[in-house]
């Protein structure tokens, strides 16, 4: 949701596998996820006290199990030079093969408060420091890759985007776009 987070692990020689974080389907079960917090305090405050309950046990049991069996990894393809986007709804796969042909740039926006080295105290505490990485397809369309969250530290997020982006980048012979964003641009690329 809020924080997309992309982990990287190693996959074949010329190949990388990176994991999507968030996203609607994810978003959507946090939500029913929080449904069921909100039932079990209605419960215990003894409001419809049966019905609640077993709503919050249901609720809480199945958002769990769908955020945990619904990963989305990309894995790039070193021998075709392609990206297969691997979805999972209840274990169940959704693959869909996208070839280079396909595939036009990396855009890389960054907002325009850098993070500061840690340790150092910026004033204000600039905690509102974002990064999103973005995969912009030939059609015009675009799919998002990795978007910095409150998971993790702003240098730690940047980081991270860099890495993914570089690593796609040389892999896939793709151009990265660095954009900044303006000062007063608070929800770009939402």
């Amino acid at each position: 949701m809020e924080g997309l987070q992309v982990e990287t692990s190693s996959g074949k020689a010329a190949g990388a596998e990176f994991e999507i974080r968030g996203g609607w389907w994810e978003g959507l079960h946090v939500l029913v996820f929080y449904t069921a917090v909100t039932c079990a305090v209605l419960s215990t405050l003894g409001v419809a006290r049966l019905a609640t309950g077993i709503a919050a046990v249901v609720l809480l049991f199945y958002s769990i199990l769908a955020i945990f069996s619904s990963p989305t990894y990309l894995v790039v393809d070193g021998e075709s030079r392609a990206l297969v986007l691997e979805r999972y709804r209840f274990f169940i796969p959704f693959r869909r093969r996208l070839a280079r042909q396909e595939l036009e740039s990396l855009e890389l926006e960054e907002s325009p408060y850098l993070p500061g080295e840690e340790g150092e105290g910026e004033p204000g505490g600039r905690l509102s420091y974002r990064v999103r990485l973005h995969l912009l397809l030939k059609d015009g369309r675009e799919m998002k890759l990795f978007r910095s969250g409150l998971t993790g530290s702003p240098s730690d997020n940047r980081t991270r985007a860099f890495l993914i982006a570089e690593t796609l980048s040389r892999q896939l012979g793709l151009p990265v776009n660095y954009r900044q964003a303006e000062a007063g641009d608070h929800g770009a690329g939402e």
